[in-house]
């Protein structure tokens, strides 16, 4: 082969390679997936949410969460920069990536929930819509800021809301965590830890004195005579217990007999 047909074959090859790196790794798509657009939502407590956690909107998966970034906050609860000296506390920044375009209203709810014992937490989106509030006015959609999937071309999310913060009218969006049942229940797990501590430890001491034939139980469960004791006590109760009620039948079966004889003899 000569080296002028070689070079357009290389180059083919390893334009074919980028491609498919690029998609791979940058995208984590491929060229017939449709991108979709990226938002920040800030949360107090992010719980168990990390990165791939899926994303439903109304009930249906769109999306999933691209990052989890901790990020300081000024004491109106904005982010700022970091080592900024207004920094009073810390929040959580969860960037979501939607496949379909979602329309926010003044009225929408982003909550953190888990669905299962087993699964990690999910994040619920729901937009919300134009319904009338206590005044009559209708809710209106609110602007956003989306961005870019792809990370060699865009600036970072967070970085990018400081810089166009007073440059243009939009709103950040902010989530809370649900108090659902299983969050409830790892709740008052952690409140009640000391009581359950000691619970298993006093169901372990009880355990250990049996297994070492202390008190009724241990010897019952120790002891063989005790053992055989026991069983022949327990055959001698179901004897007299078949006894008793064979004795009961016979009665039964008589009295029929017994009252004809007494009515006769009263008689005479």
């Amino acid at each position: 082969m000569k080296v002028s047909q070689a070079i357009p074959i290389g180059l083919l090859f390893f334009g074919a390679l980028s491609v498919i790196g690029f998609f791979t790794i940058v995208s984590e798509g491929n060229p017939f997936t449709t991108p979709g657009r990226r938002i920040v939502v800030f949360f107090d407590d992010s719980s168990t949410i990390r990165e791939g956690s899926p994303v439903k909107v109304l009930g249906l998966t769109i999306g999933r969460v691209t990052s989890v970034h901790l990020i300081p906050v000024d004491d109106e609860g904005k982010m700022i920069a970091k080592n900024s000296s207004l920094q009073v506390g810390q929040k959580t920044a969860i960037t979501i990536e939607l496949k379909k375009r979602v329309i926010f209203y003044e009225n929408y709810e982003i909550t953190i929930r888990s669905t299962s014992f087993l699964s990690s937490s999910i994040v619920s989106i729901s937009p919300g819509y134009a319904e009338k509030d206590e005044e009559g006015r209708h809710f209106q959609p609110i602007p956003i800021l989306t961005f870019s999937p792809f990370g060699l071309f865009s600036k970072d999310p967070l970085q990018e809301i400081l810089e166009r913060r007073g440059k243009e009218k939009f709103v950040e969006l902010q989530g809370f965590s649900s108090s659902d049942l299983l969050a409830g229940f790892s709740e008052m797990i952690s409140e009640n830890r000391t009581n359950i501590r000691d619970t298993i430890e006093n169901i372990s001491q009880i355990v250990q004195k049996i297994n070492q034939g202390k008190g009724t139980l241990g010897i019952l469960v120790n002891d063989d005579e005790m053992s055989r004791n026991a069983n022949t006590l327990v055959n001698d109760a179901k004897i007299v217990v078949r006894e008793l009620r064979e004795s009961l039948e016979d009665t039964r079966e008589q009295a029929p007999v017994n009252s004809f004889l007494r009515a006769i003899f009263t008689a005479f």
